[in-house]
């Protein structure tokens, strides 16, 4: 009997053991991380504003410093990269949404998007740093730039005209504008000097000193906060609240933009496209883009 249950108690041993060593198992990792090389990174393009976060990512799948990296990845601005995207020049590009014309393109070349968005990114307007005006409402920002309001004391500010840039349709800032702000058969028509084609241009105009007490522009939060800082302009809030990387990140401020990972909806399932789009999403995906200053998308 005695023998028995030794028996037993071993079997039962055994086949805790067992147990234990199949849950360890399944609690290891799922293997090693995405690695890339120089034949097998995919052809990459994307907008200004993204460029430092897609740089990074080729930098950190293909194990090299971001100087070595940046040869591998190319910045043809918002438009641009979208042309090469719906060539299928580019595999993957990362911007903000299409424009109504760069929808129209990819239609009729019969080309799908596929977008996943994977950064929170904010929809800023800028002054100068000696306008009074510390906060507009969407709706004052509408009829600012439909021309309805054209002094800054019909906002609280000094009795000054304003002086509102643009930036050519098809850029990504352009984009954002019809879609939070104010509708393209809405927006008035902007003189050629105020129609900005460089990203820090419109930046640099608000700051400059002649006339810029009535400026006011508008970009991403990120390119005006990393790229193109100066503390020649002010970044107002809207709705009465501040552009941050908090507010940003939980959503309270009123024009939070996603941007996107854009690849062509006909990719196969075993791409090595969909696989950095995987990354991109991981926990080592949102490191990096947090580590290059940007605001990852969250989990909802």
């Amino acid at each position: 009997m005695k023998r028995f249950i030794y028996v037993v108690f071993a079997l039962v041993m055994v086949l805790s053991l067992g147990l234990i060593v199949g849950c360890a198992e399944e609690e290891q990792p799922e293997g090693p991380a995405l690695t890339l090389t120089p034949d097998t990174i995919p052809s990459i393009d994307g907008a200004t504003a993204l460029a430092p976060f897609y740089e990074a990512m080729a930098a950190e799948l293909m194990n090299m410093d971001i100087e070595e990296a940046r040869q591998y990845v190319m910045c043809s601005k918002t438009d641009g990269a979208y042309e090469r995207l719906i060539s299928r020049e580019a595999e993957m590009i990362f911007c903000s949404m299409p424009s109504r014309e760069q929808k129209a393109s990819a239609e009729e070349a019969g080309f799908e998007f596929e977008m996943t968005p994977f950064l929170n990114g904010g929809f800023v307007f800028f002054v100068n740093k000696d306008n009074p005006v510390d906060s507009l409402s969407v709706e004052q920002l509408h009829d600012i730039y439909s021309g309805k309001i054209t002094n800054w004391k019909q906002v609280g500010g000094n009795d000054v005209e304003i002086i509102p840039y643009q930036r050519p349709n098809n850029s990504g800032s352009q984009t954002g504008m019809y879609e939070y702000v104010i509708a393209e058969n809405e927006i008035m028509e902007a003189p050629t000097e105020k129609k900005i084609a460089d990203m820090g241009g419109i930046i640099d105009a608000v700051a400059s000193y002649d006339n810029a007490e009535g400026a006011i522009g508008y970009s991403y939060y990120y390119y005006v906060m990393s790229m193109h800082y100066t503390n020649q302009i002010k970044m107002i809030s809207i709705e009465g609240i501040a552009p941050s990387d908090e507010t940003i990140g939980n959503g309270t401020y009123p024009l939070v933009n996603p941007s996107y990972v854009i690849i062509s909806k006909d990719t196969p399932k075993d791409s090595i496209l969909r696989e950095t789009i995987k990354w991109i999403l991981s926990e080592e995906g949102k490191a990096v883009a947090k580590e290059a200053g940007y605001v990852p998308k969250l989990d909802k």
